[in-house]
């Protein structure tokens, strides 16, 4: 166990020891004409670890324990109080973060407080021109190339596997996927919220899907989940478990064309999906 300096210092007797640090001390000593001298006096086992090879050389030794005279105490100061700025901003640093995910997932399930999610506004392909609110956090939308289902990285992060959220291609605060892919994402989240499996038109549609298209998700998943919950082998059509894929498929006049390769203007886009805003 470590103890403080007391008794004679390389100034007189000391009067008052003050810890400013680990191992390092604020001293007041007295010198036999009754002249008071501050110095800092720190263990030099310590100081070796915790100061610069600068800072203690520039310390006379007295035993132990390494002295900063009136003239070189503010050096060891200097030091301790640069280490407790470098551990203050690693602390603000954990707590910024911390507040990030807070208010992130907050975004779910304290919306009172944070507010929603905010809307996708830029895809990969450009700005989003028009969209379509599933609930919060979750979209489906338009730019200039394609139609999407947008998913927020707070709802993937808490609802949806990581393999899940791995086949989106991330832009912003969201995860987007085509048409076909949107598979993966609605297979996870129809299980969560009422809303994205009421999207599903087709469960056998949606479970050949991953089937044929996505075997190494599906094999993943299944191993993972209980066998109630798996994904059945059905035999069924593809991408026709939208609403907006059955009706590209009959506008196309050809039900072997997959929904995502049918075109899609923005002034049906509510249609499409069969939905009302």
């Amino acid at each position: 166990m470590h103890h403080q300096p007391s008794g004679e210092s390389i100034w007189g007797n000391i009067n008052t020891c003050m810890e400013i640090a680990l191992d390092i001390y604020m001293i007041i000593a007295e010198d036999e004409n009754g002249i008071e001298h501050h110095g800092v006096m720190a263990r030099k086992s310590t100081a070796e670890k915790n100061l610069s090879p600068k800072a203690v050389s520039m310390a006379e030794q007295d035993g132990e324990w390494l002295c900063y005279d009136e003239n070189t105490k503010d050096i060891p100061m200097y030091e301790v109080l640069q280490r407790r700025v470098a551990a203050c901003k690693k602390i603000e640093s954990a707590a910024l973060k911390e507040m990030a995910e807070i208010k992130r997932d907050g975004k779910l399930s304290l919306t009172d407080y944070f507010g929603e999610c905010l809307p996708p506004t830029q895809t990969q392909h450009g700005p989003v021109a028009d969209m379509l609110y599933i609930r919060n956090g979750i979209y489906f939308t338009q730019d200039g190339n394609e139609m999407q289902f947008a998913v927020h990285e707070a709802v993937a992060d808490n609802y949806m596997s990581a393999m899940a959220a791995e086949f989106g291609r991330r832009q912003g605060d969201y995860l987007f996927y085509d048409l076909a892919t949107c598979a993966v994402a609605l297979n996870e989240l129809k299980n969560v919220f009422d809303e994205a499996d009421a999207l599903i038109v087709s469960e056998d549609s949606l479970y050949a899907t991953l089937q044929k298209h996505f075997p190494a998700y599906t094999s993943v998943y299944n191993e993972m989940m209980q066998e109630e919950y798996q994904i059945p082998d059905v035999d069924g059509p593809t991408e026709l478990f939208l609403q907006v894929q059955l009706e590209a498929v009959m506008s196309a006049g050809d039900k072997s064309q997959p929904a995502h390769e049918a075109e899609h203007s923005e002034s049906d886009f509510n249609e499409e999906v069969g939905y009302e805003i």
